[in-house]
């Protein structure tokens, strides 16, 4: 697994951690016409974000490699 898939892989684990410990918190992804809400996308990208970066300030994610520049 590259570096890229394995942060995204410990924030969504993070992220299922957390539904399953709060499942009463979250808001339904459908409205009442079984439609994902508008603006769906936008809310998951700012909250992986969030834990992203609470992760990367306990130093629970990896960090990027290091590259050589020309």
């Amino acid at each position: 697994m590259d570096y890229v898939q394995t942060r995204m892989t410990m924030i969504f684990d993070e992220w299922a951690r957390r539904y399953s410990v709060n499942l009463n918190e979250w808001e339904s992804i459908l409205d009442e016409n079984g439609q994902p809400i508008e603006g769906y996308g936008e809310q998951c990208a700012t909250y992986f974000r969030q834990i992203a970066t609470e992760m990367d300030e306990q130093g629970l994610l990896p960090k990027a490699p290091q590259t050589l520049s020309v």
